[in-house]
Formats: structure tokens, C-alpha cells, sequence
């Protein structure tokens, strides 16, 4: 998983301890295998986090409840996303590009982006 927007550690605090606070936030205590900053640091820039879990199950429940971040006081404008492969995040750069056409040429209709199989685009 890839955590975006959680800030630089301070003080000492450690990333890992910082993760564990925003799981506990989702109220989840998952075991994690690794957790680690990507990049290199600059003045000015966060960088993003990557974090492995033990199980994939553990992986999907965080995710699934990665919304509740939003009405944290502390993670307000922390976001989570799986970690994708290059060929992958090309392909949901595609599909978003292709659902943000679909709604601006169908105002009145809503499009969602789905990971079901067959058609990625669903509208109401």
C-alpha cells in the first residue's frame, strides 16, 4: 500500500510510528512487514510511504476503510492506494482520463470507475 500525504517525521518519531497512529485511527492493528519512505528527501516535499503487510486481507480491509480518513482531525489529507506495477498505473491513467471524458460529455449521467470484469465504466 501506498500512503500519500503523511508528514515528514518530527522530533524523532519514527515513520513506523506514524503508520501504526494512522491505523489505529482506522481501528485496525494489522501486522506489517515493512514500512518505508520512497525518494529522497527535500526541503518542502513529503514524500510518500510505502507499507507491506503480512496478508493481502489486511491489505483490503485497510483500504476498504480508508475513507474514515477523511473526517480525522489529524489525517485529513492523507490518502491511501494499493501499490500498482508500472503497466497498471498506466492503465488506470487511461481509464480516468476516459471517465473524466465520459462525464463532460454526459453531464446528467454518472459514471463510476469499477474493477469488475468487462466494461470499467458503469452509468446510472
Amino acid at each position: 500500500m501506498i500512503v500519500f500525504g503523511l508528514p515528514e517525521e518530527a522530533d524523532g518519531v519514527s515513520v513506523d510510528t506514524t503508520v501504526a497512529s494512522l491505523l489505529e485511527e482506522l481501528d485496525e492493528k494489522p501486522p506489517m512487514n515493512n514500512c518505508l519512505r520512497l525518494g529522497t528527501a527535500s526541503e518542502g516535499k513529503v514524500r510518500p510511504v510505502k507499507v507491506s503487510f503480512e496478508s493481502r486481507d489486511s491489505l483490503l480491509v485497510v483500504l476498504r476503510k480508508a475513507s474514515v480518513l477523511r473526517s480525522s482531525e489529524n489525517f485529513k489529507r492523507v490518502y491511501l492506494e494499493p501499490d500498482r506495477s508500472y503497466g497498471e498505473r498506466v492503465e488506470r491513467r487511461r481509464a480516468v482520463k476516459t471517465l473524466n471524458e465520459l462525464r463532460q460529455a454526459h453531464p446528467e449521467r454518472k459514471y463510476v470507475l469499477r474493477n469488475a470484469c468487462g466494461d470499467p465504466f458503469t452509468c446510472f
